[in-house]
């Protein structure tokens, strides 16, 4: 296998170089050991970084789920012998039930009842929301540990059944509509609407690495977005360039953003 060290140094942010070394590491194992294994859940950026450490070896792979609105995916990866595998031995469904007529649990009460298991973050993946359940993607071998020891929410009392992959119930991440008119589509003019701030604010947000566009750290403020783009901003969530509606009469960009809520 090829020296990669070179590859890692043109990635900027440390934490998406960690993910590409972890995944980089799995291909070793994968490779050594002619077993599959399966990576953590990693963002769209960090898939495509490791494409070509997983194509330097004649390994094969697949990419969970295939959603298209999914977010957080893993990599199976597994020896070119093999014709295929079966992704239920490594990711899995869960779906909680919430069993109180009273309180409607949120993204945050289900995720944070996992993470207080102590369960890795790097080990689930979406959650899709609804009134009396939640669908939950995870690694296939902590399931039973989350079943056995998360009987409540709060106060709230919980069913838990293992599903399979094809049985979760995707959707897209709920959100709130957000109409804009900008005077251009750099970033900075387009944070400035997002955050409700003044342009120079926006601006030092963005030359500090607190703003990312599709998972990377962006710090310049002439960079110009584009609809479909994905948008992080420190401390204000997640946004995507719905739509691009067309210009006003006063030369403006009418814009459609969402902002996706947890």
């Amino acid at each position: 296998m090829k020296d990669f060290e070179k590859y890692y140094d043109f990635i900027r942010d440390n934490e998406t170089k960690n993910s590409v070394k972890k995944i980089s590491d799995k291909i070793t194992f994968v490779s050594k050991n002619f077993i599959p294994a399966i990576t953590e859940f990693i963002n769209p950026y960090v898939a495509e970084l490791s494409l070509p450490l997983i194509n330097n070896l004649d390994m094969k792979f697949e990419l969970f789920p295939s959603y298209e609105y999914g977010e957080r995916k893993v990599f199976i990866l597994y020896p070119e012998f093999l014709d295929s595998i079966e992704p239920n031995e490594f990711i899995i469904g869960l779906r909680i039930k919430n069993k109180s007529k009273f309180k409607i649990l949120s993204h945050k009460d289900y995720l944070g009842s996992i993470m207080s298991l102590g369960i890795d973050r790097n080990r689930t993946g979406d959650i899709y929301v609804y009134d009396d359940y939640a669908d939950i993607v995870i690694h296939s071998d902590i399931s039973d540990y989350i079943i056995y020891n998360l009987e409540k929410i709060g106060t709230n009392k919980i069913e838990i059944e293992k599903i399979s992959i094809n049985e979760v119930d995707f959707k897209e991440q709920e959100h709130i509509l957000l109409n804009i008119n900008s005077s251009s589509m750099r970033i900075d003019n387009i944070v400035k609407h997002i955050i409700n701030k003044s342009r120079e604010i926006a601006s030092d947000m963005i030359k500090s690495g607190n703003v990312k566009i599709n998972w990377v750290v962006e710090d310049k403020v002439s960079t110009v977005v584009e609809e479909g783009d994905m948008l992080s901003v420190s401390k204000y969530g997640r946004f995507k360039i719905s739509k691009c509606i067309g210009i006003t009469k006063s030369g403006k960009n009418k814009v459609e953003i969402k902002h996706y809520i947890w």
